[in-house]
C-alpha cells in the first residue's frame, strides 16, 4: 500500500510543479511488482474469497494506471483524469485494507 501512495504523491508533486510525471505500466510501479511476483503466481493457494478480491484488486490497480495516464498538463480534461484516477486510488486502498483483515 505504501508503493501506492508514493505513486500518488509523485503525480501530485509533478501537478503543482507544472511537470510531466514519468508514468509506470501496472506491471512496473513498485506494487505491481509485488503484486505480479508475490500474489498473483499464488493465487490457487488462496482460498475463494481471497481470489475474488485479488482479481478485483488487479482490475482496479489497472484501471488506476490508466485513469492517471490521462493526467496530464495536456489533456483539456485533466479534473476528469485526476477524479477517475483518485477514485480508484481509494478503492484498491479499501481494497488492500480488506484483504488484509481476511
Amino acid at each position: 500500500m505504501v508503493q501506492h501512495v508514493l505513486y500518488i504523491n509523485g503525480i501530485q508533486k509533478c501537478l503543482k510543479q507544472h511537470t510531466e510525471f514519468n508514468h509506470k505500466k501496472p506491471t512496473e510501479c513498485a506494487f505491481g511488482k509485488m503484486f505480479y511476483a508475490d500474489i498473483k503466481p499464488k493465487l490457487d493457494a488462496f482460498p475463494k474469497n481471497k481470489q475474488d478480491v485479488i482479481h478485483e484488486l488487479e482490475q482496479t490497480h489497472t484501471a488506476f494506471h490508466n485513469a492517471a495516464l490521462r493526467i496530464s498538463h495536456d489533456n483539456p480534461d485533466i479534473e476528469a483524469a485526476k477524479q477517475d484516477a483518485w477514485l480508484y486510488s481509494s478503492k484498491l486502498i479499501n481494497l488492500l485494507n480488506g484483504l488484509e483483515k481476511m
